[in-house]
């Protein structure tokens, strides 16, 4: 996973509250958590287990970055250059 983070690919960020148009609830994802904090916060299974009360606000969530995109949304043609 820090591969991925260091390359540009992916983020990790936590989940935050959202409503929709059509006002149903929901999550998104909110702030970012720095690279250089993961190490620590990922020794907290806390953190990146299921959550006892069921409430994922604050639960971290990988989220694909633009550069993420262009990587894995290649056609076969593009990755066998």
């Amino acid at each position: 996973m820090l591969a991925l983070i260091d390359r540009g690919w992916t983020e990790v960020r936590r989940l935050a509250p959202w409503t929709s148009p059509a006002g149903e609830n929901g999550f998104q994802p909110g702030e970012l958590v720095p690279r250089d904090r993961l190490p620590a916060i990922l020794e907290d299974a806390a953190n990146w287990e299921y959550p006892e009360d069921g409430n994922w606000i604050g639960a971290l969530t990988l989220v694909e970055t633009e550069a993420g995109k262009k990587i894995t949304r290649l056609s076969p043609e593009e990755m066998a250059e």
